[in-house]
């Protein structure tokens, strides 16, 4: 399946647990610095399995209180393209499984799995 790179912006889908519901957010976290630049400066790669930044609950009021959301993104969808040893998180990819990629990746022109010039 083609995808697009995910970066630190990359949007994740909303998800409720129980009966906490939780919005989607950017990945966040760390992205780690490589040797591919980008505009200039290092490309900071969200790869493996990649610690997001939590995810807070907009439900209140309810008992017990909804804590942060604890999220990973593990890089499945790619299996061919590496950067620097590590397979990137691509557009396929899912947070905790179950909160699918929806927007914000580095560039619409860079998409792995295609032999495409677009």
């Amino acid at each position: 399946m083609p995808g697009r790179i995910a970066t630190q912006f990359t949007v994740d889908s909303s998800s409720t647990v129980g009966s906490c519901v939780y919005p989607l957010l950017a990945i966040g976290g760390a992205p780690e610095p490589t040797s591919v630049v980008v505009n200039g400066q290092p490309f900071l790669m969200v790869a493996g399995n990649y610690v997001c930044t939590p995810a807070p609950s907009s439900t209140t009021g309810i008992t017990p209180p909804c804590f942060a959301l604890a999220r990973t993104v593990n890089a499945v969808t790619n299996t061919t393209v590496e950067i620097d040893g590590k397979y990137p998180v691509i557009e396929g990819d899912k947070v905790n499984l179950d909160r699918p990629l929806t927007s914000g990746y580095l560039s619409d022109k860079i998409v792995i799995g295609t032999q495409q010039i677009i």
